[in-house]
C-alpha cells in the first residue's frame, strides 16, 4: 500500500452503515484496520510499541495450564492469548470465534484478524446480532464480492440462544458458531487504535527512512560530468565509452556522465573537461522530526521512552533498575486490558469440552513466587 498524507488526513474513524451490504464501515473507506497495520509495519517506533504492549498484556502466559489445544489448527490456549494480545495492542479490538459441539460445549476458540471483521446491521432496537468476516475488504485478492461474506452470530452463552441459532442454521454441522468482541470502548461500534492520534507521525517515520535510503542509493554521490569533443563516427563513440567503463570498473560504472559537445574546439582545455556533480546529501534533515515522532508515538501507546530509546548516555549508570521500573510501569498500565481478556478466557474455558477448573491467571513476569511453570 502506497501511503501519503492525504490517506492519513481522510482516514478518520467514521462509522456509518452501508445500505448495500448492511455493514458498519470501519473508517470512511472501511479500511481503517488495514491502514493501521500498514503504518505499524512501516514505522519502527510503532512496531516496537506494539511489541512492548503485546508482551505486557501476555505476561508469561497462563503457564502449563495454557498448553491445552483449543482449536482445529492445534493452537494452544497460550498461543491464542498471544495472538489476542497482539491484535489488541494494534487495534484496541479483538474478535474471538467460538465453536460449539452437540452438547453446546465450547470446542473451538480462535482469534480472527481485526482487519477481516466488520459489524453487521442493527435491528429496530439498535442491536447488531451479526458480524461479517471477509478477507478482501481492500480488494487485494481481486474483485469485491459480498456473496463471499461469512456471517457469524454475536456471542451469547445462553443455552436457549445457542439452540435457536443452531435451529436457524439448519443443524449443528451448518452452525458457524459465535464471535466475541473485546474492545477498549464498549460504547463504540469499533474502538480507536492507540495509533489513531499519531497516524501522521508513523507516516513521517516511513517517509524519513525512504528519504535516507534514496539519498544514499540514488543521489549524485561521486558523480562526474565528462565533456568531450564530437566523435567522428559511432564506432569511435562506442570504443570511447567501453574504454571509460573499463577504467571505472564494474562497481563504479555509471558514475561518469558523458556529454558530447555540439562542435569541435581548438581549446585544448575544453577538449576533455571533467566536472563534479556530487551533491551534499544531508541525512540529518529529518533528525528533529524523527525524534518528535518517536516521542509522540510512545506517548500514544503509553510505553515508557526508555524502553524504546536506550541510546541515552546517562541511562546506563543505573540501566538495569531504570529498565525494570519502566517494564513494571507498562505492565501495571495494561492491567485493565489484561483483566478483560483474562475474564473472557476464564468464562470460555469453564464451558470448554474439557473444562479447566484450576485457577486461570495471566502470570506476571515480576512474580517471585513459584508458579505452575516451575
Amino acid at each position: 500500500m502506497r501511503l501519503s498524507y492525504s490517506n492519513i488526513k481522510a482516514s478518520i474513524l467514521s462509522v456509518k452503515k452501508d445500505k448495500r451490504t448492511d455493514v458498519f464501515h470501519f473508517g470512511i473507506d472501511n479500511l481503517f484496520p488495514q491502514l493501521v497495520e500498514e503504518l505499524i509495519n512501516q514505522s519502527v517506533t510503532s512496531k516496537t510499541c506494539v511489541d512492548k504492549v503485546a508482551k505486557a498484556m501476555y505476561g508469561k502466559s497462563f503457564g502449563d495450564i495454557g498448553k491445552i489445544s483449543i482449536n482445529a489448527d492445534g493452537q494452544s490456549l497460550n498461543e491464542v492469548l498471544r495472538i489476542a494480545s497482539r491484535e489488541y495492542a494494534k487495534h484496541s479490538n479483538v474478535f474471538i470465534h467460538i465453536g460449539y459441539n452437540g452438547e453446546l460445549k465450547v470446542n473451538s476458540i480462535k482469534v480472527i484478524p481485526v482487519a477481516q471483521v466488520r459489524v453487521g446491521k442493527n435491528d429496530d432496537n439498535g442491536y447488531s446480532g451479526k458480524y461479517i468476516i471477509y478477507n478482501n475488504w481492500d480488494k487485494t485478492q481481486g474483485r469485491f464480492d459480498a456473496k463471499n461474506f461469512k456471517y457469524i452470530d454475536r456471542y451469547n452463552p445462553l443455552k436457549n440462544v445457542i439452540e435457536s441459532q443452531i435451529e436457524a442454521a439448519g443443524s449443528i454441522i451448518k452452525y458457524k458458531g459465535q464471535l466475541l468482541h473485546i474492545q477498549k470502548d464498549s460504547n463504540s461500534i469499533y474502538s480507536l487504535s492507540d495509533l489513531n492520534p499519531v497516524l501522521s507521525e508513523a507516516l513521517l517515520e516511513k517517509n524519513s527512512q525512504t528519504f535516507r535510503s534514496r539519498g544514499a542509493e540514488k543521489g549524485f554521490l561521486n558523480t562526474k560530468l565528462m565533456t568531450v569533443q564530437p566523435f567522428s563516427s559511432d564506432d569511435e563513440r562506442s570504443d570511447f565509452k567501453n574504454t571509460l567503463e573499463n577504467l571505472q570498473g564494474a562497481d563504479n560504472a555509471g558514475n561518469v556522465l558523458l556529454l558530447e559537445a555540439s562542435q569541435a574546439s581548438d581549446d585544448l582545455a575544453s577538449q576533455v573537461k571533467l566536472d563534479d556533480l556530487s551533491s551534499k546529501y544531508n541525512d540529518k534533515l529529518f533528525e528533529y522530526s524523527d525524534a518528535q515522532a518517536e516521542k509522540n508515538i510512545t506517548k500514544a501507546f503509553g510505553v515508557p521512552m526508555v524502553l524504546i530509546d536506550t541510546t541515552n548516555d546517562g541511562l546506563f549508570g543505573n540501566s538495569g533498575e531504570m529498565l525494570l521500573e519502566a517494564k513494571k510501569q507498562l505492565w501495571e498500565s495494561r492491567e485493565e486490558e489484561r483483566d478483560m481478556i483474562e475474564e473472557v478466557f476464564v468464562k470460555l474455558m469453564n464451558n470448554f469440552k474439557t473444562p479447566i477448573t484450576q485457577d486461570l491467571t495471566i502470570i506476571s513476569p515480576f512474580n517471585t513466587e513459584p508458579t505452575n511453570d516451575n
